[in-house]
């Protein structure tokens, strides 16, 4: 017998099933922000509770859709929030708990693009570089910021880069996964992996802490990325500093050094001049 499919029990699913997937802790929290406002709007339509997802209708979509945009929010918004719900509906059809795919009818509003938000790279590399410390969790800190400074990696990436992945004698990292590619990297940053490696074993370039030390096996976390970033912005001088816009920063400053945009693409892991379209402001306005 199926269990019943309850916002509650098919939000939890989803949410692991995106855990699962290695999506960043922020990321998690905004999906299950917008399922949690779906879930309210649809609890406050009906009389019945708790309300089984695979009892609604292509109206109740809809509906919502129009509340969306009744309540005034902004069309970004609207997208994303759309988007999570359209996300939800495809992951529980693939898992066989729904029979039609209902969000797949439901269009999103169109993204309305905004110029990123960006950082001189190039002198936060040189100042991650000098930052003081010893013992291996300031090291693995210095190593995980310039990584992130060099390569633009995503915080998924970054999180479960192993030793093996970078190239010692073709200087380059190799990034796996669905994104995968290589990236040149310097000779500063090689040395620094590895005086980590040999700082302790371990496949992992950055191992998860606690108060005790390392932990074994164990990589950090997305989320502990992102605290780490937060951490130590103030220190590299940007005090809003934030992953998403090192890689938007890494962007210019790779522009700015000469690299043609396909190039750039390429080690971004972005396959097509669509995804890479919220980078044409920034690199129309770069100066001389």
């Amino acid at each position: 017998m199926k269990k019943q499919l309850t916002f509650g029990y098919a939000i939890r699913s989803f949410v692991g099933h995106l855990e699962g997937t290695g999506k960043a802790a922020h990321t998690i929290t905004n999906y299950r922000q917008d399922l949690q406002l779906f879930e309210r709007f649809i609890h406050s339509r009906v009389a019945r509770k708790p309300v089984k997802v695979d009892q609604l209708t292509l109206r109740d979509l809809r509906t919502y859709a129009e509340y969306l945009r009744a309540e005034g929010f902004h069309d970004n918004t609207r997208r994303r929030r759309l988007l999570t719900v359209k996300r939800f509906f495809e992951y529980l059809t693939r898992r066989g708990r729904l029979d039609v795919d209902l969000g797949s009818r439901v269009p999103a509003p169109h993204k309305i693009e905004r110029v990123p938000r960006v950082v001189d790279a190039s002198k936060l590399l040189e100042i991650a570089r000098g930052l003081e410390g010893e013992g291996r969790l300031a090291l693995r800190n210095r190593v995980l910021l310039c990584t992130l400074l060099e390569t633009g990696c995503l915080v998924s990436e970054v999180a479960r880069l192993q030793f093996d992945q970078f190239d010692f004698e073709r200087g380059v990292l190799e990034v796996q996964g669905k994104a995968a590619r290589s990236i040149p990297i310097s000779q500063q940053l090689l040395a620094q992996v590895a005086s980590l490696r040999e700082s302790g074993p371990g496949r992992f370039l950055f191992l998860g802490f606690n108060r005790f030390g390392p932990l074994a096996a164990t990589p950090v976390t997305p989320r502990g990325v992102e605290m780490l970033v937060k951490a130590h912005a103030s220190r590299l001088g940007a005090p809003e500093l934030t992953p998403r816009v090192i890689r938007h920063s890494v962007v210019v400053a790779w522009a700015r050094s000469g690299v043609e945009i396909p190039v750039i693409r390429e080690r971004l892991g972005l396959k097509t001049d669509y995804a890479f379209r919220a980078y044409a402001p920034l690199l129309r306005d770069l100066g001389p």
